[in-house]
């Protein structure tokens, strides 16, 4: 899989975002929004499906630069 860029996850339709964990601060893209579960793509292409709580760590992008 290629490496995944802003360009391509807002052509997509999925949301860019700061993902903040106790292992530092990620970016990461919400590809899907469901009542429980959400699945997040990381920039590598590999995908991780979290709670919808998890939200409240996530910052959405304001510009290209983050």
């Amino acid at each position: 899989m290629q490496t995944l860029t802003y360009r391509k996850a807002l052509n997509r339709g999925w949301e860019p975002v700061w993902y903040r964990t106790d292992r530092g601060t990620y970016v990461a893209c919400i590809e899907k929004v469901g009542p429980k579960w959400m699945y997040i793509r990381w920039t590598d292409g590999s995908r991780k499906r979290v709670k919808v709580s998890e939200r409240k760590y996530m910052t959405p992008f304001k510009s290209k630069r983050g």
